[in-house]
């Protein structure tokens, strides 16, 4: 008989190098959660901010039933800090600017009336009647969002010492932070980091556009998971609202789990399994394994939060629909070399050249190129107005210059759509 040469080390099963495309059992989920890591990412920490007082006291209990097992790294807790003051802004500022919205709503509103009851000739006492309808429904509505506004936000505070959200937090947390990297490995990280977004290797490259070495913070949150991890020598649940492929492994649009590089990488620095949650399942699938009740509605509300997130950060407010919108409007009206322009920057790492500009469309050297981005820039705002795209949609495309007023060096689109556009891109291709 002879020698069965697969036998030993190299006998491999279906799995063993493709751990992460192994889809997490409810067993797998209970290992982690009592006797693994479990990681909160900075954004999870911050849109507790965002979140109503139930949801908010119920994501924290969720964290604090995790007991030992609740670990964070340093670098998050960095990253909580500088962000704090201007998340808590904005949180508290959205019922303002909410209303003020409304406001604005309304007056167009009463115009559109206005123009249409001239046209049709409507008597202008049913036209008062009209408006009179009009402006109580608004009203009612400014209220509403001014009286939940100042009812959830009463008592938090930018003063640490009286905000009860860092009072829960310090409970929460207490023990459960990692300490600091030494200076050395500090900077070896953010060099790694650096050079990791340079190269598009995860995690991090998704957050390139940030200042000075902040492209460089999600790579320093990995490296302190990767060593706790190894340290323990045990699966790591991370839990994230980052949605962005340098996290997740994406199939025909959805979050299949982690990258299987960051698998990969774990179990080489001797941790066990990855798994990642967004914290809306994260608290549906640990409320029935640590035996903690959900109050009605907290699910849904950090659903809305993350909604919100992925509407406005995964590509920039932008979707397929919407961006295949505005290239076939663009060139409805003409303008398929601003498109041919656009998918050109995307293969260009963002940016095209004039002298690119020029060659693709076909301009006499010489040429102006002032007000070419004009016709996106209108489309664009048309499709806010429509409501295919949020308020806080990315602009498509800006001009670039060298120093200061003169013709433009280029054109640039804003990275968060760069993958976007090559995906588009490669369905025209095939």
């Amino acid at each position: 008989m002879a020698e069965d040469t697969t036998a030993g080390a190299d006998n491999r099963g279906l799995f063993d190098d493709f751990g992460a495309f192994r889809t997490p059992t409810t067993d797998d989920f209970t290992s982690v959660l009592t006797h693994g890591l479990v990681t909160p990412d900075a954004n999870v920490l911050l849109n507790l901010y965002r979140y109503t007082e139930q949801a908010r006291g119920d994501l924290l209990r969720a964290l604090g039933a995790v007991e030992d097992r609740l670990w964070v790294p340093h670098q998050v807790l960095v990253e909580f800090w500088r962000n704090r003051e201007s998340t808590l802004s904005e949180a508290r500022s959205s019922g303002a600017q909410a209303a003020e919205d409304m406001a604005g709503h309304a007056a167009q509103a009463e115009r559109t009336l206005r123009t249409w009851a001239n046209r049709v000739a409507l008597p202008e006492e049913e036209t008062d009647r009209l408006r009179s309808q009009l402006n109580e429904v608004f009203d009612d509505v400014q209220d509403t969002i001014v009286k939940v506004g100042e009812g959830e936000w009463q008592n938090i505070t930018h003063d640490t010492s009286t905000d009860p959200v860092i009072a829960e937090m310090e409970r929460a947390l207490d023990g459960r932070v990692g300490a600091p990297l030494s200076p050395q490995d500090h900077d070896k990280a953010v060099a790694e980091g650096m050079r990791r977004v340079e190269k598009r290797l995860p995690p991090g490259y998704m957050d390139k556009t940030k200042e000075g070495v902040g492209a460089a913070a999600d790579y320093l949150v990995w490296e302190q998971i990767l060593t706790e991890a190894g340290r323990r020598q045990c699966d790591v649940l991370f839990v994230t609202a980052d949605v962005k492929e340098d996290w997740w492994r994406k199939e025909q649009g959805f979050n299949r789990g982690p990258r299987p590089e960051l698998t990969e990488e774990i179990r080489t620095r001797g941790g066990g399994r990855l798994f990642m949650l967004t914290p809306k399942r994260f608290l549906e699938v640990a409320a029935p394994i640590l035996e903690f009740g959900l109050r009605e509605g907290s699910v849904e509300d950090i659903e809305r939060v993350e909604r919100i997130g992925t509407d406005d950060g995964a590509y920039g407010g932008w979707a397929t629909d919407a961006l295949q919108e505005l290239f076939d409007r663009l060139t409805y009206e003409n303008y398929e070399d601003r498109v041919a322009v656009i998918k050109y920057a995307a293969k260009m790492d963002g940016v095209a050249d004039a002298k690119s500009v020029y060659d693709i469309c076909h301009y006499p050297e010489g040429r102006s190129l002032r007000g070419f981005t004009k016709p996106v820039t209108r489309i664009t705002g048309l499709l806010r107005n429509l409501g295919k795209i949020p308020e806080s949609a990315v602009q498509v495309l800006k001009a670039e210059y060298d120093a200061g007023p003169g013709p433009a060096s280029g054109f640039s689109i804003h990275p968060l759509l760069v993958p976007l556009v090559n995906e588009l891109g490669d369905e025209d291709e095939s």
